[in-house]
């Protein structure tokens, strides 16, 4: 047996079991965080610290920020038959950190299947369908997966004249899995409808399906152009801000504090989400200074940030930064929300600091693209005495326990 498969069992087994964990825990995984006191307002005297410029505060974690290498390409992946029968489809739904996951199961379950997977559909949280390719880039889809497994687009009649047979599939199933519960439905249809559940009993992942999972995430799954030219415009504009070009992104977004998944253990000294105020006084402590260049996923300045502005006055919002023509369709309507998103997730995914306010598939995601592009400062708000940056990185990147990491050699 190759020994990247050998590889392969372990690495993307762990990176199943991860994501559930992610999903399920109410804490940032991990990471020591304490109870921060929640104020109206910013004592600056009380926050006299050592100041330290940008660059230098970030500098020590770098690695030129050169791509990492999947331990498989097109050629050494297991090639799929040349002839399938029957199909998987699937629909991409919730945010973008979701369609990660349903995208690496459906190929798996095609691919074990010898079935044709078609492009998904993506459907809005109202309920509003909109093509895969109005926000991914399907060629590139298709290509990184030609010989892997058969994809076809949805507008091929044959795929909807058959019987289609639902069926719901925990996010990691497992080749037995798949061949216990789902091939006798597709024996008799040949036409199955995927759907992902979060989150799942914690199946142990065949080794088979490893490198696909990790080339799903990894290789295939792209922005459209149109919408990778919004990110780059956005990341470029950041960047002309700083003589450095360098900028912190920061995840936060007013309606997270007000959920009921939002909420701190006070007796466990435990938060899994943190407000602007509890955020600048973080970033305060470990030195970073006013004229830091700062974006913030909040889509505009509102109430909720503005203590945090009068202490980092260059902070941004996606109204504040991006183009007027920008503005005008991603902004003006509801329906662009899931762009809305995506230009965050991307954002935050290639600025030269991450720091995340809560928990979640998104900050996971983030970190996961991060440590592929060999970005790895995360830094997590804690209410601990040192003040230096990297005693406060994330535990998937000072530990290493990002499933991330099994998918690179």
């Amino acid at each position: 047996m190759d020994i990247r498969q050998v590889m392969g069992a372990v690495l993307t087994f762990s990176m199943f079991m991860m994501l559930g964990n992610m999903i399920k825990r109410d804490h940032f995984d991990g990471d020591v965080l304490h109870e921060v006191p929640v104020t109206s307002s910013v004592d600056l005297e009380a926050m006299k610290v050592t100041r330290h410029r940008f660059y230098q505060v970030t500098n020590e974690s770098k690695n030129n920020g050169q791509h990492l290498k999947l331990c498989w390409n097109n050629s050494s992946l297991p090639k799929g038959r040349e002839n399938t029968e029957g199909f998987v489809t699937f629909s991409l739904t919730d945010g973008p950190e979701y369609h990660i996951s349903q995208v690496a199961n459906a190929v798996q379950i095609a691919k074990h299947l010898g079935a044709t997977l078609v492009l998904p559909e993506i459907i809005g949280s109202k309920g509003e369908k909109r093509g895969f390719e109005e926000i991914y880039d399907a060629e590139k889809f298709l290509t990184s997966v030609k010989g892997v497994i058969q994809v076809k687009r949805r507008k091929h009649s044959e795929i909807f004249a058959q019987k289609l047979t639902s069926v719901k599939v925990p996010y990691n199933a497992n080749k037995n899995y798949i061949m216990t519960n789902i091939e006798p439905l597709f024996q008799t249809t040949r036409n199955i409808h995927v759907t992902t559940n979060f989150p799942s009993k914690q199946d142990k992942v065949d080794k088979d399906m490893n490198p696909h999972s990790c080339w799903a995430v990894f290789e295939a799954l792209r922005l459209k152009p149109e919408l990778q030219e919004v990110v780059d415009s956005v990341v470029a504009k950041l960047r002309s801000h700083e003589p450095n070009g360098q900028f912190v992104a920061i995840d936060y977004k007013g309606e997270m504090l007000k959920t009921s998944t939002c909420r701190s253990d006070a007796n466990k000294g435990m938060k899994n989400c943190y407000n602007p105020v509890e955020i600048a006084q973080f970033l305060q402590r470990i030195g970073y200074p006013r004229d830091t260049i700062i974006y913030v996923t909040q889509t505009k300045m509102d109430r909720s940030l503005r203590s945090f502005k009068d202490l980092y006055r260059n902070t941004f919002t996606k109204e504040d930064i991006m183009q007027e023509t920008q503005k005008g369709k991603f902004l003006s309507s509801e329906s662009f929300e899931l762009e809305q998103e995506i230009i965050d997730l991307n954002i935050c995914s290639v600025s030269d600091v991450f720091v995340p306010a809560k928990s979640g598939l998104f900050y996971a995601n983030v970190v996961g693209n991060r440590i592929a592009a060999s970005k790895t400062e995360v830094l997590v708000p804690a209410q601990i005495t040192s003040s230096l940056a990297q005693d406060h990185v994330s535990s998937y990147i000072a530990k290493k326990s990002h499933p991330a990491y099994t998918c690179f050699c």
